[in-house]
């Protein structure tokens, strides 16, 4: 597994999720839930799928840590959209 592109799509997953989530914590992780990893043929598909599989579990596993917390768990330093 490249860590690089782990974290890449760790960072793309949990950035579009608090766009478009209310910031709660359970609000971020029902924006990651309805994200779905491509089809058969998809590009970095372990990457993804392991990104996702962790961001989806770190959100649904500490809904009462503020999200600094959770992000900084997760090895994110900054979402620039946080609002924060």
């Amino acid at each position: 597994m490249d860590t690089q592109r782990y974290r890449q799509y760790m960072q793309q997953y949990i950035t579009e999720a608090i766009q478009n989530s209310d910031g709660s914590n359970y609000g971020i992780y029902e924006q990651l839930d309805c994200i779905k990893v491509g089809g058969l043929i998809t590009r970095h598909r372990e990457e993804k799928e392991r990104a996702l599989t962790d961001a989806k579990a770190a959100f649904d596993g500490h809904r009462h840590w503020p999200l600094k917390l959770v992000l900084s768990h997760l090895g994110i330093e900054q979402i620039e959209s946080e609002g924060n």
